[in-house]
């Protein structure tokens, strides 16, 4: 009734206001107040007592909305919290300049946090029903900076990329990735080994995790230098565009991924620097810390209890001097405690020693890079580059190195990250590919190009990460949706869109706002700071620098406060050290676990001379990670066993010795910074506050600099005036006695040229030329099809033969109207749309849940219907997603876009709605994935107008489907008699002399082909007129395309939309080709990436290229499963093909030292021939795998390889889906770099002109 009355009253005073023309006069503040208020009333009533619009609506329908299974409430849930960031947007856009506001906006997240907990507590309370969730401040507060560390490792290196080169790097996540291999193969050297399979002692080792981590920042931030040098570096030539250079950064990303895929495989991993870090039991020490902590218990929904019920409180009382918990005859809607259910124990939470590094390296890192941007000339030089590169080349910098070092910086801070997150979880080398697109939403809510907006909105992200976990697995079990926790992933890029969509360049414009203003007022203060309190302060509290903030000199503040308080962490991290390990002072297992030891290296040894000897080590014979050599006689093993056993001994007892050398290092180090530092500030402050005292002008600091210049001036001086040395060898002499040869054309090939010339005055930018190199493609696609392999052994050669041949057409058309689309919005209209992936499989889930079967949890709709609806809705969503993304700059368009494919993918795995499932069976439950929906025109294909036969009575079958037709074509019954089935399937089986019938994917083929052949012509039409040239316009420069007065937002709307419904159209052809899918099927690096690898690689702009790109990415999957096929039987096609790959990849891994020679080899190429570029490949070549080589081991191989045979054999091979792979992310790159515009650029409309005669031409 409180909702209907709503309803009717918002309704009538609306009414009211627009008879009364008093709704125009309105501020815009009370108009979109009064919208946002009944928005979410109407919500919150139709949660609360099922009387909302949308339930009103569905009464009027009669019950046709699935309201059963909770679409509707989902709806008002979320037509709810939109209503609160409505609120919120009010609050930024139309409140006044005031202390009102000011205090509005800080009080926001309170307020979003209060509308979702009354929004869902309406919810179960409408549904009489209660939820739970605990929240433990402790564990929310590790985990928010857990994840904010770990998300601020790659959104740092992003924002300086962004700040210093001005691009969003892909490639940041797998140099993430290759640091947490680093970690690995460090650890699986011969030198390390020892260390690594030693079982536990309940001491931690150290020096492995600090050689580790400086290793994985060096060979990560290399890795970064030589791919900016090899790659980037031309780019920047010639002048390439952000765009580009991201395109570009998603090569260098598929590259490396399938780099590490081919030499580690796919295995999860765990880096342990010593096995004791995992120890979390009592056995002899948990390595964790135990931290008393408070929990907030949430009750969602009703809070009465009827007669004789009642609630037991979390809180305690005594009575009669005993201790119990409070019984209640209501339920509270929170409670905060801190004792368990005894009432006498304080509750704890345990936080394990191997998540402490995460945190705390990645922090001190991004600390220790704003220290030098900040207080360095080479931050200076980098800053300088970032506002204007070509002011800061004309001052003198050298730009190219200023790119060097930010390479260097970004793909090391990446690298540490990952070698100290690899402590953490298991990974494999997609897992930091899954932490990019947080990463992303963390620069994009803190502003790109602003570090300090990146920590901050690392840790709110990192904060709705962590509590909504509990939050969401509480309410999901009373909701029947028991993987809610699932959306714990994708709450970042939820609270990311909304944000944008109210502040649409961040938090770290509105820092660098307010920053801006606050230095403005401060420089048109006229007080001076007060001397005496200065000089009091200079005494008092100069060890952190406290008079400078004073006397406003903020930057030597904030430097003398970082060294105080950096000198004082790096103490108590040194002092934990200290008493954790096996240094002098460090007894906690005596302490804890009840020994006896005076210290951990008694405990161990037995001894206190502090020296470790082979006889120590735990190893044994079981710890042995390699086998005898294979021509070694059996009786000798047992020596060779013991020797290696002995060699073990000594390399652990020389790595234990020198843990101690490095404890003894870093603990003295921590013990002289703590005082030292501090002390040498305040000494310093105390100069300062004297000087000040004495009204002195001169800077101490400039004094002491310039006592150390003279230091050390005599010492540069002679480096200078060092003569160099001679050049032994002049290269460009060498080069110039070096004979050339020319080839020579041959005069009718020349003439042919001339003559194709002449026809194509702008080479395939031209008509003729294009369309013939758009023919010549698909002869050849066409060839390569029509020769794909088959095993001709096979049972069905033809019949394999004609569903792949089918498969393959099918798949390209599926990519190329994923291509059509994406040229729609990037190509032709300018819009860098990376989620592509979202209307794909809006189109699939249309076919796949409202054409499904009831029974299957779906609706059964026509397939037609469901077809249409779904490209409805597409268009609809792309239509609608112009409008609030309006205003968003393109790379903060593009994250936008590949957030709601992430969110689409989570409610695919999450929501019941959209799973298939036995609704009818009390054994079947929600399960990701759709499934068990029918198939367009499937029934006709294999039966026709025929009715099958029993195969047992000969009698026609009363209820039959497809499958009952296709088993029927060509049999016959036990009797004998032949099942004449009349249908396409049968006719094509006979005439195509298939061994059975004809499959049903030769159907959707013809079908799909169809489709790209309308959408095409549909295409060319519509971008022919001047629609089409619009959109170009707007392309090319929407502020001049907006000044000729068209309206820029309806053409972006609606290209979004028509590219929305083509993109839904290849989703539906993709659900029937799969006929079930799971999530998965959605992941940006399979779907959306090699779109866009299509899209570059065939041309922008240009439908044509679009066909030529998609299918070189198809083909080369295809060829490469005929590769990975043939891999296991020299009778099986490609074998030699794919044996030669091998050998190839075997001799990268294994023979790494003749890899170097012929690196150097190609490097003195390049040198006495003068090329540059083939000499830096060949330097880096030989750079690298001279790392490579120290790196690897036997260990590695055999853990990377061991899983290729059944018997356990070692048996270097690649996997052909990650050649693959790596051949995408290589033809990408190289289509960029060599051929920018693609394989078929778009032809630009070139009017006719009037030769000399007048007549046009």
């Amino acid at each position: 009734m409180y909702g209907h009355l709503f309803l009717f009253s918002s309704l009538v005073i609306c009414v009211a206001l627009i008879i009364s023309k008093r709704w125009s006069s309105m501020p815009r503040l009370w108009t979109r107040l009064i919208i946002v208020s009944i928005i979410f009333f109407d919500a919150y009533f139709g949660l609360l007592y099922n009387e909302g619009s949308l339930n009103l609506f569905n009464t009027l329908i009669d019950n046709r909305l699935p309201d059963q299974k909770g679409f509707i409430w989902l709806l008002q849930l979320v037509q709810a919290i939109s209503a609160g960031f409505g609120f919120v947007k009010i609050a930024f856009d139309d409140l006044s300049e005031s202390l009102f506001r000011t205090i509005s906006i800080c009080l926001t997240p309170i307020f979003l946090i209060f509308i979702i907990w009354i929004s869902s507590d309406a919810l179960l309370s409408g549904r009489n029903s209660t939820a739970v969730a605990y929240l433990d401040i402790v564990q929310i507060t590790t985990s928010s900076i857990r994840w904010a560390a770990t998300y601020l490792s790659i959104a740092v290196a992003l924002t300086l990329t962004y700040r210093v080169q001005r691009y969003g790097n892909f490639a940041q996540s797998e140099y993430f990735m290759l640091g947490m291999y680093v970690a690995m193969a460090i650890i699986w050297t011969d030198y390390f080994l020892p260390l690594t399979v030693s079982p536990p002692d309940g001491v931690l080792v150290w020096s492995v995790l600090a050689y580790t981590l400086v290793a994985a920042f060096i060979v990560t931030g290399l890795v970064g230098l030589m791919i900016d040098r090899l790659v980037y570096k031309d780019f920047r030539k010639k002048n390439a565009s952000p765009q580009v250079m991201m395109i570009a950064s998603l090569g260098v990303a598929l590259i490396l991924r399938a780099i590490v895929w081919l030499r580690y495989s796919s295995r999860n991993r765990l880096f342990e620097p010593d096995s004791d870090w995992r120890m979390t039991t009592e056995t002899p020490i948990a390595q964790l810390w135990k931290i008393p902590t408070y929990k907030l218990k949430v009750n969602f929904g009703k809070n009465t209890l009827a007669e004789g019920e009642y609630y037991t409180s979390a809180h305690c009382e005594i009575k009669d001097g005993v201790a119990s918990q409070i019984q209640l005859d209501y339920i509270p809607s929170f409670e905060l405690y801190k004792l368990d259910t005894d009432c006498v124990s304080q509750l704890e939470t345990g936080f394990s020693f191997y998540n402490a590094p995460t945190p705390i390296v990645i922090f001190a890192s991004v600390f220790l890079l704003l220290l030098l941007l900040k207080k360095t000339r080479l931050g200076r030089r980098m800053r300088a580059v970032a506002d204007n590169p070509e002011l800061a080349a004309s001052s003198g910098i050298n730009v190219e190195r200023i790119h060097g070092y930010s390479a260097f910086l970004t793909a090391g801070l990446c690298g540490l990250g990952g070698a100290a997150f690899a402590m953490t979880v298991r990974f494999s080398p997609v897992t930091a590919f899954t932490l990019l697109l947080p990463s992303f939403a963390v620069i994009v809510l803190g502003t790109i190009g602003s570090i300090e907006g990146a920590i901050v909105s690392s840790l709110i992200i990192g904060f709705i990460r962590a509590t909504s976990s509990p939050i969401l697995s509480g309410l999901g079990q009373n909701l029947g949706r028991s993987t809610y926790s699932s959306f714990e992933g994708v709450t970042p890029y939820i609270f990311l869109i909304a944000i944008l969509l109210i502040m649409p360049e961040g938090l770290g414009n509105a820092y660098e706002k307010w920053k801006i203003d606050r230095l403005r007022k401060r420089a048109e203060e006229d007080t001076t700071p007060s001397k005496n309190l200065g000089i009091f302060l200079s005494v008092f509290f100069g060890w952190i620098g406290l008079h400078n903030l004073q006397q406003k000199n903020q930057s030597r503040f904030s430097s003398m406060a970082s060294l105080t308080g950096f000198a004082y962490i790096f103490s108590k991290i040194t002092n934990f050290i200290d008493t954790h390990s096996f240094s002098q002072n460090a007894s906690p297992i005596r302490d804890e676990a009840g020994f006896s030891y005076e210290s951990n290296f008694e405990m161990r040894t037995g001894r206190d001379d502090w020296i470790f000897s082979p006889s120590d080590s735990q190893l044994s014979l079981n710890d042995l990670t390699s086998e005898p050599p294979s021509d070694l006689a059996p009786e000798l093993h047992d020596a060779w066993y013991q020797n290696a056993l002995e060699t073990m001994h000594n390399s652990w007892a020389d790595l234990m010795n020198n843990e101690l050398m490095f404890l003894d290092i870093i603990t003295l180090l921590g013990d002289l910074m703590w005082p030292i530092v501090p002390l040498l500030i305040w000494i310093f402050a105390l100069v300062e506050g004297y000087y000040l005292y004495k009204d002195k002008k001169e800077d101490p600091m400039l004094i002491i600099k310039s006592y150390v210049s003279k230091l050390t001036s005599p010492i540069s001086q002679r480096i200078a005036s060092k003569p160099s040395l001679p050049k032994s060898f002049n290269f460009k002499t060498i080069n110039s006695k070096i004979p050339k040869f020319e080839l020579k054309i041959d005069k009718i090939a020349q003439n042919y040229v001339e003559q194709l010339k002449t026809k194509s005055t702008y080479g395939r930018e031209g008509p003729f030329l294009s369309n013939v190199t758009f023919a010549i493609f698909l002869i050849l696609f066409i060839l390569i099809i029509l020769w794909m392999p088959v095993d001709e052994s096979a049972a069905r050669a033809n019949l394999i033969r004609v569903f792949n041949i089918s498969n393959i057409i099918l798949s390209i058309s599926i990519f190329i109207l994923m291509g059509f689309c994406l040229n729609l919005h990037t190509g032709i209209t300018g819009m860098v749309n990376f989620g592509i992936i979202f209307f794909v499989a809006i189109g699939a889930i249309a076919v796949g849940i409202l054409a499904g079967p009831v029974k299957y949890n779906g609706y059964d709709w026509p397939i037609f219907w469901a077809a249409s609806f779904g490209i409805v809705s597409a268009a609809t969503f792309g239509w609608l997603l112009a409008y609030p993304t309006a205003r968003l700059r393109t790379d903060y368009f593009a994250i936008v876009t590949i957030s709601l494919g992430e969110i689409l993918r989570v409610i695919l795995t999450s929501e019941p709605m959209v799973q298939s499932y036995n609704t009818e069976a009390s054994w079947s439950s929600p399960t990701p994935g759709v499934s068990q929906y029918p198939m367009p025109l499937e029934k006709w294909w294999f039966c026709g107008d025929s009715t099958p036969l029993d195969f047992i009575n000969s009698e026609p079958l009363t209820t039959f489907g497809p499958r009952d037709c296709e088993t029927a074509i060509g049999a016959v019954t036990i009797d004998g008699i032949p099942q004449n089935i009349d249908s396409m399937s049968s006719y094509l089986m006979d005439i195509l002399s298939l061994e059975a019938a004809a499959p049903y994917v030769i159907l959707l083929s013809i079908l799909s082909l169809i489709s790209v052949i309308i959408v095409w012509i549909l295409l060319n039409t519509l971008l022919s007129s001047p629609w089409g040239r619009i959109l170009r316009s707007i392309r090319e420069d929407e502020e001049v395309t907006q000044h000729h007065g068209h309206d820029v937002l309806t053409y972006k709307a609606s290209s979004l939309a028509l590219g929305a419904a083509i993109a839904a159209l290849a989703g539906m052809f993709w659900a029937w080709q799969l006929r079930g899918f799971q999530p998965t099927f959605m992941s940006p690096a399979t779907t959306t990436f090699l779109v866009w690898a299509a899209f570059i690689i065939g041309g922008s702009g240009n439908n044509k290229g679009v066909i030529v790109g998609s299918s070189i990415i198809i083909l080369s999957q295809f060829i490469f499963r005929v590769l990975d096929t043939g891999q296991s039987s020299a009778d099986l096609p490609l074998h030699e093909t794919a044996v030669f790959i091998d050998g190839i990849f075997r001799w990268l891994v294994v023979d790494y030292f003749e890899v170097v020679l012929v690196s150097i080899g190609i490097m003195i190429f390049g040198i006495l021939f003068n090329k540059h570029n083939i000499s830096e490949i060949g330097l880096w070549g030989a750079f690298i795998f001279f790392i490579y080589g120290n790196l690897n081991s036997q260990y590695s191989v055999e853990e990377s390889f061991m899983d290729i045979n059944f018997d356990g054999s070692i048996d270097i091979i690649a996997e052909m889906a990650y050649v693959n792979v790596l051949l995408v992310g290589m033809v990408l790159l190289l289509s960029l770099k060599y051929n920018p515009k693609g394989l078929l650029p778009e032809i630009p409309n070139r009017p006719l002109r009037p030769d000399a005669d007048g007549d046009l031409s």
